[in-house]
């Protein structure tokens, strides 16, 4: 009886010991437990602060005016940013994932020349850039490179056009000091072929010669008032001038022949510009003589005005000879004509006057096909 009272206090103990140790073990898995869901907790708010700056970090890379390119040891383009895609003209899923010289032409190093720096654009074009690499590392190993560049087309097409201003500044000096020095013997000249004409009779042959004379005289003199209209300041004065009313005007001016040309008009009669309307019917004059000029057979001219809320845009269209694209890059250049008998001067002054009230002139062209000119000028209610 003993013994079996002995098992009974042994059983006992041992439940007793099994029963604190299971609520030691449960006390600490509930410590676990808590200590899980404060871990959790911290990793979720580490996780959250790690998004913020990788989001934060992004827009900083998005939002930069400066292309950014970045590869990995292997060269393999690894970001992209927007600024790179406006300028180079890619996608960034089109270049991230491939080698940086199957992409853009080149190897990823800066070259050491300055004039060397391109990348070549989905188009095919190689873009001047200004470029600077720098290696990105971490945990003490090299991770890869990323370059930062900006594009310098822009600049160039500027200086080629402040280069261009200095050209045509010198340009005009010499032609203002031609023009003088040729008007005053000009005027000699006329004065003596005019005593020539009263001595010689009509009917005379050599009246014919005092004739050519007068025409040669007549063509130098008008050559040397476009050289000084050209080298002098624009003087405008401006008014609110009706479209219709300067098309009109400069269809009174012009001579060709309706039975070989058409002219056709589209505008409408309430669309209005701010400019000099004796201006502007010299340089719509000047432009309806080169349309004429150019249809060698039969052909019709159409003039048409389209508006926005700040500009009017006034286009002469022609079924003439067209320009090739060569021609198309110097018809505003002084001096240059495809005309026998011409100056060359007269795009050249309506590119002058038009840029003078603030708007622009543009020409497109295809040989055998036809131009349009058209003249963009600021519209006024």
């Amino acid at each position: 009886m003993s013994g079996q009272t002995t098992n009974i206090e042994t059983l006992t103990q041992a439940l007793e010991a099994f029963t604190r140790s299971s609520q030691a073990m449960e006390e600490a898995y509930r410590r676990l437990e808590a200590r899980i869901a404060e871990l959790d907790r911290a990793l979720e708010s580490k996780n959250r602060e790690l998004a913020l700056t990788t989001e934060y970090l992004s827009n900083l890379l998005e939002s930069m005016s400066d292309g950014v390119i970045a590869v990995n040891t292997e060269d393999v383009v690894t970001r992209f940013n927007r600024a790179a895609a406006a300028i180079l003209g890619y996608e960034p899923a089109e270049v991230i994932g491939h080698l940086f010289h199957e992409v853009f032409g080149r190897v990823f190093a800066a070259p050491r020349i300055p004039g060397a720096m391109e990348l070549r654009a989905k188009s095919g074009r190689m873009v001047p850039i200004n470029e600077r690499d720098s290696v990105v590392e971490g945990h003490g190993k090299r991770l890869g490179r990323v370059k930062t560049f900006q594009d310098l087309s822009e600049i160039i097409a500027l200086r080629e056009q402040l280069r261009q201003m200095d050209r045509l500044a010198a340009i005009g000096e010499m032609a203002a000091t031609v023009a003088h020095e040729i008007r005053n013997p000009l005027g000699g000249i006329r004065g003596f072929a005019a005593f020539l004409a009263q001595d010689i009779p009509q009917e005379d042959p050599r009246r014919r010669l005092v004739d050519k004379i007068n025409e040669g005289v007549k063509s130098l003199d008008r050559v040397v008032t476009e050289l000084l209209e050209f080298t002098r300041p624009v003087e405008l004065n401006l008014t609110r001038c009706a479209c219709v009313d300067i098309v009109r005007d400069a269809l009174g001016y012009l001579e060709y022949e309706p039975a070989r040309i058409s002219i056709r008009m589209d505008l409408d009669a309430g669309l209005r510009i701010r400019g000099d309307a004796e201006k502007l019917r010299q340089v719509l004059l000047n432009v309806l003589l080169n349309a004429v000029q150019s249809i060698e057979a039969k052909g019709e001219i159409h003039l048409r005005a389209e508006a926005d809320d700040t500009y009017v845009a006034l286009s002469v269209r022609d079924t003439g000879c067209g320009m090739t694209e060569e021609q198309l890059k110097s018809i505003f250049s002084p001096f240059y004509t495809t005309k026998e008998k011409g100056t060359g001067l007269g795009l050249a002054l309506c590119l002058k006057i038009i840029e003078g009230h603030g708007g622009d002139i543009k020409a497109e062209s295809t040989p055998g096909q036809g131009s349009v000119i058209t003249l963009r000028l600021p519209r006024t209610e």
